[in-house]
């Protein structure tokens, strides 16, 4: 009888703990490239860095301007898009959330490579030459 309570028990504990294995999870940053006049941007270097380790990752964006950076730890980060013929494009301060997508569409200005629209938050706009 012992060794019945015993086995109920473990599984009890496996499940109401199954929930909180969830709460340590990852999250998911995506969007789409488009150019001032809406037109998706295919082929854009998108390049995901996280604020507090400095870890990044790149991606092209797909024929139809898409992005998605799956299984990222929760966290700030630094998203930059950069495409032939545009100026780059900095959104800082991107935040991810457990268990959360978060959308962070950007939009390229024309301009040259060695210019870059730099996003503080939602107001503060800068205009860098590199």
């Amino acid at each position: 009888m012992g060794s019945v309570r015993g086995v109920l028990l473990a599984i009890a504990v496996l499940l109401f703990a199954a929930p909180l294995w969830g709460q340590t999870g990852t999250s998911a940053i995506r969007g789409t490239v488009t150019d001032q006049q809406g037109r998706l941007v295919a082929n854009a270097t998108v390049t995901l860095t996280n604020l507090a380790t400095s870890a990044a990752r790149t991606m092209q964006s797909t024929q139809s301007g898409d992005f998605v950076f799956d299984l990222i730890p929760p966290g700030d980060y630094r998203l930059e898009v950069q495409a032939q013929g545009f100026r780059s494009n900095v959104l800082n301060n991107v935040h991810a959330l457990i268990g959360k997508q978060t959308e962070s569409n950007v939009q390229l200005e024309v301009g040259t490579a060695t210019e870059i629209v730099e996003k503080h938050g939602l107001d503060g706009v800068r205009l860098c030459m590199a």
